[in-house]
């Protein structure tokens, strides 16, 4: 999603500035008028390359997990947090997260909260998080929201780092059948239709199809290779520029088989997750929802989150939108409207993200063996192509001596 930068001002005339990530400007400003903002400017950052590598770019999951441990240390400590935001500065090897960390001191010390300073960090701390560190402000429990939000960007990690290697495998295994039809198209193949030529026979229509193919990567195959590397970037930059085709490629990918139901239980686990923490953490329904949604990558989910947003608005109950969803399954729904009639729904929300959790690491340790049947599928169907339309026309001259 595109990075903004604004300025607004809060209902006693102050300003504040931050950046963050949003679909678009609309949904910057929504979301800024929820929390009482004024807008006064909203304009889209581009990212700077330079500022990217410095620091290697990034601040990692650990180090926002051990910011998180020992700040909640500090706190509980009795240690004023400006103070502690400082020693966790000179404490901090990383180029980006030491800035961070000097800036929100400066910012609590001139009476700032942490939260608010946090907010314009939104490269480093997320929606998610400023917003439970503000409900651990106001219920007066930071040091166990901190604690918190330390496990939850371990299990984010966890998840993110096993999807990952569920995919090493398939990967290697797709690099390598390129490799070898590379290999065959440009070395083999040219062999074999060399002696097909000088027999002068009529060749079945596989045969030509596949000299044809050997003939066009050989000649145009730097064409071939720009072509495909320009049609995939661009394809990316739509995806992730436009939203009507980041959502019609959110929906197909849903839909596909295997991975889609896997899609759609990494995403539920994400939802009730969130959702879970920050109602337990004393977040209002209508703001938890939203900051939900905005966690989520999948479009799909979003428009579905963001409509029962809207329904909640007019009266609605959490689980009666989710009910028609066609991404929830009937359980989450059936599960939340329990926890709303007994006053339970934190509780019930972190049981569904246990369940799910369970069927995504479940997933995740069997998604090679689903995949690999797949993958040979497609390796021996495309083996037998080339055996077929090589021995097919040898066959046939056999035939004639």
């Amino acid at each position: 999603m595109p990075n903004f930068s604004y300025i607004a001002k809060n209902e006693k005339g102050e300003i504040k500035r931050g950046q963050t990530e949003a679909t678009d400007k609309d949904a910057l400003i929504e979301s800024l008028t929820k929390q009482k903002l004024a807008v006064v400017n909203v304009k889209e950052t581009k990212n700077n390359l330079f500022k990217k590598s410095a620091g290697f770019g990034f601040v990692s999951s650990t180090e926002k997990v051990m910011f998180s441990k020992e700040l909640a240390t500090m706190v509980s400590a009795g240690i004023p947090i400006a103070q502690a935001v400082h020693i966790l500065e000179e404490q901090s090897v990383n180029k980006i997260m030491k800035k961070a960390t000097a800036e929100i001191a400066q910012d609590i010390e001139a009476g700032i909260s942490l939260s608010a300073a946090m907010e314009k960090h939104g490269n480093i701390f997320s929606s998610l998080y400023t917003n439970m560190v503000k409900a651990g402000e106001v219920g007066g429990m930071l040091d166990e929201t901190l604690e918190k939000m330390a496990d939850e960007i371990e299990k984010e990690h966890e998840l993110v780092a096993s999807v990952r290697g569920a995919m090493a495998y398939p990967s290697v295994i797709l690099v390598a059948i390129v490799g070898v039809v590379i290999y065959l198209l440009t070395s083999i193949v040219p062999q074999i239709s060399a002696v097909f030529t000088e027999l002068g026979s009529e060749l079945p229509a596989s045969t030509r199809f596949l000299i044809f193919i050997s003939d066009a990567v050989r000649t145009h195959g730097l064409l071939i290779v720009t072509l495909f590397l320009g049609a995939f970037f661009g394809l990316r930059f739509l995806i992730k520029n436009n939203l009507k085709a980041r959502y019609a490629w959110h929906n197909l990918l849903m839909k596909a088989p295997v991975i889609g139901k896997f899609i759609k239980k990494i995403n539920i686990t994400r939802f009730t997750r969130t959702l879970g923490s920050l109602l337990s953490s004393g977040v209002a329904i209508l703001e938890a929802i939203d900051v939900s949604a905005n966690v989520l990558k999948n479009e799909v989910f979003r428009k579905e989150i963001k409509e029962t947003a809207a329904k909640i608005k007019d009266g609605s109950t959490v689980a009666d939108p989710l009910r028609n969803s066609k991404v929830f399954p009937v359980m989450v729904s059936q599960m939340i409207a329990v926890g709303e009639d007994t006053g339970t729904l934190d509780k019930i929300l972190m049981k569904l993200t246990n369940f799910y959790q369970k069927e995504v690491d479940h997933t995740v340790k069997n998604l090679s063996s689903l995949l690999e049947p797949i993958m040979m599928i497609i390796i021996g169907a495309g083996a037998g192509f080339v055996v077929i339309s090589i021995i097919t026309p040898i066959y046939s001259m056999t035939t004639l001596f």
